[in-house]
């Protein structure tokens, strides 16, 4: 097991502020615990980003699977005052990640609850996974209208539970807002062949880049290629 620990109120050498900051990577006390296959994870980039109206702060991961397998990944993020008492615990996951792809793992507290946090930590575990459907999707995004217009085709002829799509807003390359939304056809079902769109960032005034990954599951195991 590896821990890091940084304090949310320095990093970089700029000071934030737990309500009044500028967004920026802010590392958090991370804890590898290890499953069934080697919790290799390389992390790329993490954020702390208030949702711009008060409500939500959201602490973002940024990640890359380089455990040499597909997983399943499930974390819990921790915000926790001066004195370690841990203030808020949520968890998020994802059923399916591809071997060699870059996704997104996100806490998502409500600003008022932690309002007294000094710092952030998060666990995972990993185990291996036959049901990853990444490679047979595709996300594309576009900007429109002030908005992210995203469309995913599913080119096999399975149905799979939907495509994850996790989006960052940059402006000169710092981060501004984050929105996740699920695209699929019906409910959680995304039909082999189909095509479909969802558009994210309505609530974003201003930005020049965005960061998008997906995520999605199959029901059975599925062929390379297909």
């Amino acid at each position: 097991m590896k821990k890091r620990f940084f304090s949310i109120l320095i990093a970089l050498g700029m000071i934030l502020s737990v309500f009044y900051f500028e967004s920026d990577i802010v590392p958090a006390t991370i804890a590898y615990a290890e499953n069934e296959v080697s919790t290799d994870i390389t992390i790329d980039d993490e954020y702390l980003i208030p949702d711009g109206m008060g409500f939500f702060t959201y602490y973002v991961v940024v990640a890359t699977n380089t455990t040499g397998s597909d997983i399943k990944i499930s974390a819990d993020f921790l915000a926790k005052d001066k004195s370690g008492t841990v203030l808020r615990r949520v968890n998020d996951y994802s059923d399916a990640v591809k071997n060699g792809q870059q996704f997104i793992l996100y806490g998502q507290f409500a600003t008022e609850a932690v309002k007294r946090a000094a710092s952030f930590e998060y666990v995972y575990n990993t185990a291996p996974t036959d049901k990853c459907a990444y490679s047979h999707v595709s996300v594309n995004a576009q900007k429109n209208d002030g908005l992210v217009e995203l469309s995913a085709t599913n080119y096999s002829k399975y149905d799979v539970q939907g495509v994850g799509v996790r989006t960052i807003f940059l402006k000169n390359g710092k981060p501004v807002a984050f929105d996740t939304v699920n695209i699929a056809d019906v409910g959680t079902a995304f039909h082999g062949g189909s095509t479909n769109y969802q558009v994210v960032g309505m609530n974003v005034s201003d930005y020049d880049d965005v960061v998008v990954t997906y995520t999605s599951v199959s029901n059975i195991p599925l062929p390379e290629d297909i």
